[in-house]
């Protein structure tokens, strides 16, 4: 494990509530691999804790006797490792009386979904015992932790028994480009932590699975495309850890791998009606961290109709390299396949998904841009009129201004020959009257200095802006 990084808020939101001295009940939620576990244990140092860890895909009495191993090991009486107890309610009362004369304790059940067996009678046993003995402990902090977020959010967060019992739901989210730029250190350039961040976004999980002494290209042979390599089954892993109808889920992610698309098209793409049950479907791929959702631009205005996007960088990669491949990655020896299995696909697979990149953190632009509280509304605008035209990223703010993005990944410094293409567009486009509008550059690379004496762009960003 290497020196945790990041997750300062996260620390902060839970010390607070530690050190208020009171009883509380609290949930810990979010993608698989995001680092929640590893967040708790750092939380937990220094304090009194009972740390249960489930296991996964295991029945009920195997949760309980792994759960009485660790309680054994906590309080040093080896004899509740023998006791042959069959559902919850009396495990739940000795740890009650284990821990009644404990003056601050703190209570984590680490992947509760597992420990539930995926059912919801164990959120019933903890709420009956906490309103009756857990609630009226001096100072006992209990945390519910789970990676399947659609489960936890529907049976904890959203839960009727246990509503007005919550005092907070902590949601762990990915890395930000900033945390990933230290996670990595120096030993690697920006190109490459940009690369990192555009194939495998901000997991710590995964991160964590890279050797900083090597290239990227070598990095991605060792753990994607070779058959015990890491990433070679983990697309599966992600689907039937989470989800039931996984085949669903994964065709919903196949059409989305092309362009963000309303729930209409999803709709008629996959043959299912566009009620409740699809729009559940993309609510806990959101949950799961994989799917996003975002407004386009029509006509200089906030489309009403949100579109659905993919959020995943690593499915993305997956998808594009390691999927075509599978085959022949899980059967063969032959280890140089970087430049076999990303020929003529590299760069244009790090093109677009800069795009998505630039996109998702569409806020954060904004804010390094200075003009995030005047964001009314932002997104991609596409027009097909007038010979066609696309702005990867538009503002419409508040101040009477438009703001016009530009993204670019290129091999080669930008010269000005883009002051041609963005006038282009420009020259096509039917704006509204009374308004300022502001030329944005986003590069992979620093521009020419010609391009930057031009004084064209108003703004120009590179990836260091944004992840340093």
């Amino acid at each position: 494990m290497r020196n945790f990084i990041g997750r300062k808020d996260y620390l902060l939101k839970l010390e607070k509530l530690w050190k208020e001295n009171k009883t509380k009940l609290v949930s810990v939620y979010g993608r698989r691999r995001v680092g929640k576990t590893e967040l708790l244990k750092v939380f937990s140092k220094n304090k009194r804790t009972f740390f249960f860890e489930a296991l996964e895909g295991v029945e009920t009495s195997i949760q309980i006797k792994h759960f009485l191993a660790q309680l054994s090991e906590m309080f040093q009486e080896p004899y509740l490792r023998d006791l042959d107890y069959r559902d919850w309610p009396p495990v739940f009362e000795l740890l009650s009386q284990k821990i009644e004369q404990e003056k601050n304790i703190l209570i984590i059940f680490d992947e509760f979904p597992w420990m539930a067996s995926g059912r919801t009678k164990l959120v019933s046993y903890v709420k009956f015992f906490w309103d009756k003995k857990w609630k009226y402990h001096s100072h006992l902090l209990l945390i519910l932790c789970g990676s399947i977020a659609s489960w936890m959010v529907k049976n904890v967060v959203r839960s009727t028994a246990l509503y007005g019992r919550m005092s907070e739901n902590v949601l762990v989210e990915p890395l930000q480009p900033s945390e990933v730029a230290i996670f990595i250190g120096n030993k690697r350039g920006q190109k490459e932590i940009l690369e990192y961040l555009l194939c495998f976004g901000g997991i710590p999980r995964y991160l964590e699975e890279f050797n900083f002494n090597q290239s990227i290209q070598l990095n991605i042979e060792n753990t994607c495309f070779e058959k015990s390599g890491f990433f070679v089954v983990e697309a599966d892993k992600i689907f039937y850890s989470q989800f039931r109808e996984v085949n669903l889920y994964k065709q919903i992610v196949k059409h989305l791998l092309l362009r963000p698309l309303i729930l209409k098209d999803i709709s008629q793409k996959l043959k299912v009606p566009s009620g409740g049950g699809l729009k559940t479907y993309l609510d806990n791929l959101s949950l799961a961290g994989i799917v996003g959702k975002m407004s386009q631009i029509e006509n200089f205005k906030v489309a009403k109709v949100p579109h659905y996007y993919l959020a995943d960088e690593f499915l993305r990669f997956h998808a594009t390299f390691i999927l075509p491949h599978q085959d022949e990655i899980e059967h063969t020896s032959f280890k140089k396949n970087f430049a076999k299995f990303t020929h003529h696909r590299w760069h244009p697979f790090l093109g677009y998904a800069f795009e998505r990149f630039c996109l998702k953190h569409r806020y954060t632009i904004a804010e390094v841009l200075g003009f995030s509280q005047k964001v009314l509304g932002c997104g991609s605008m596409l027009n097909h009129q007038r010979g066609g035209y696309q702005y990867d990223l538009l503002y419409l703010r508040s101040d009477a201004t438009i703001t016009l993005v530009e993204v670019k990944y290129v091999l080669e410094p930008l010269s000005t020959s883009i002051i041609r293409e963005m006038e282009s567009k420009i020259q096509k486009t039917s704006f509204p009257r009374g308004i300022t509008l502001e030329k944005v550059l986003i590069c992979n690379q620093v521009p020419t200095l010609s391009l930057e004496e031009s004084g064209y762009f108003h703004h120009i960003l590179t990836a260091k802006d944004l992840f340093f």
